[in-house]
């Protein structure tokens, strides 16, 4: 590892990945750096991402797809339900193999890549600007120089918040998250089930993501203020005994998962945020990985720029944006109406749902268009919707 680079970018998850790639197909010098020991350990994710979402930044590889996506069963409260077909929905990841494959790009392109390598603080110049960072490597403390700097290190990024970015998150702007990877279960294959309901998943729902072979992600997200009493996980392993006759868990994860914070720069100076880290988070699902990847191609191009004429970090901000941040303040807003529905209102937009798609064959959603009719379609939500409509 050397002293000094053109481009650190700290997180090697799918943004800091495809940063440091783009970074290094930018024809400067390159380092990413990952705490952990193995990339993409531990997963902190529910690994399902549209097909859109992912063949627009990168090619699908077999190696790292567990199923494809073509139906998604919906199910609400009283039994209410409804089906969507789409064939070409999205898929599954296993992300263990998809991080690295995502590093392994950014190798291949150029960059260092150095795991064990936990970026605690940042260095500045006498301009005040970014000059480096210092890091734990393995135990050993080093400063390593660098000319940009991009935080993709998570939602509770400390690059950002050393460089006075401080994304600290509101009860209201958090779900309470708790995943089982489960096995030696049965699944209709290429089909992920969701389930809402205040009684199900208070501000929040369950998906249960099959991934082959009997396996599958099986979580929940909560609003912990519309549950003072009951955690995340026991409304999950309720879910899993009524869902399930007979199961082995396999492994366990728990976090937060933020909602898109449009308050939060991008940049700030010679500093760039991507992925997490930048809160580029989908707020009524919770998705986050095309995202990641999405800001990370844009932010490690951008930062190439920068060293090479000296542009801003306004342009990546401005061209995420351009391409992302209408559609992030919409899902935003559709979350505030979301918390506010009864279940009696779940079971209304599940019809409705049913009778729009009703297990059709389809090949595309417009989320604006279908969301838009929903609220039309009832005077509850049309009055909570009336912010939703002036931007369709």
């Amino acid at each position: 590892m050397n002293k000094a680079y053109d481009v650190i970018v700290v997180g090697a998850g799918p943004a800091g990945s495809l940063a440091a790639k783009h970074a290094a197909l930018g024809g400067v010098s390159t380092l990413l750096i990952e705490k952990h020991p193995v990339i993409g350990c531990p997963v902190c994710c529910a690994e399902a991402i549209s097909t859109t979402g992912l063949t627009n930044i990168v090619e699908p590889d077999p190696r790292w797809i567990c199923s494809e996506i073509e139906r998604v069963r919906l199910h609400g409260p009283g039994n209410s339900k409804a089906g969507i077909y789409h064939p070409k929905a999205g898929f599954v990841l296993e992300r263990k193999i998809f991080d690295r494959a995502m590093a392994e790009q950014a190798a291949i392109a150029g960059a260092d890549v150095k795991v064990g390598v936990d970026a605690l603080d940042i260095i500045r110049g006498n301009n005040g600007d970014i000059s480096g960072v210092v890091a734990d490597d393995n135990g050993r403390s080093v400063e390593i120089g660098a000319r940009v700097v991009i935080a993709a290190d998570g939602v509770e990024s400390q690059i950002a918040c050393r460089a006075g970015l401080n994304p600290v998150l509101k009860p209201k702007d958090i779900h309470s998250s708790y995943q089982y990877l489960i096995g030696g279960i049965e699944l209709e294959p290429r089909t992920l089930e969701f389930y809402f309901g205040n009684e199900t998943a208070p501000g929040g729902y369950i998906w249960v993501f099959g991934k082959g072979g009997g396996l599958a992600n099986v979580g929940l997200a909560i609003m912990p203020t519309k549950s003072p009493h009951k955690k995340a996980v026991e409304y999950l392993d309720e879910f899993i005994a009524r869902r399930f006759s007979r199961y082995k868990i396999i492994e366990r994860m728990t976090g937060g998962v933020p909602t898109y914070m449009e308050a939060l720069p991008l940049y700030k100076d010679n500093l760039l945020l991507c992925g997490d880290a930048a809160r580029v988070i989908d707020s009524l699902t919770g998705a986050g990985i095309a995202n990641a990847l999405l800001s990370g191609k844009l932010a490690g191009q951008t930062a190439a720029r920068m060293v090479r004429e000296g542009i801003s970090g306004e342009f990546y901000r401005k061209e995420f944006l351009k391409i992302k941040g209408r559609e992030l303040k919409f899902y935003y807003l559709c979350r505030q109406i979301y918390l506010k529905l009864s279940d009696d209102d779940v079971v209304n937009i599940l019809r409705f749902v049913d009778d729009i798609f009703g297990e059709k064959e389809i090949t595309g959603i417009n989320p604006f268009e279908v969301i838009t009719k929903i609220i039309m379609s009832h005077p509850k939500l049309l009055t909570l919707g009336r912010h939703l409509l002036t931007m369709n």
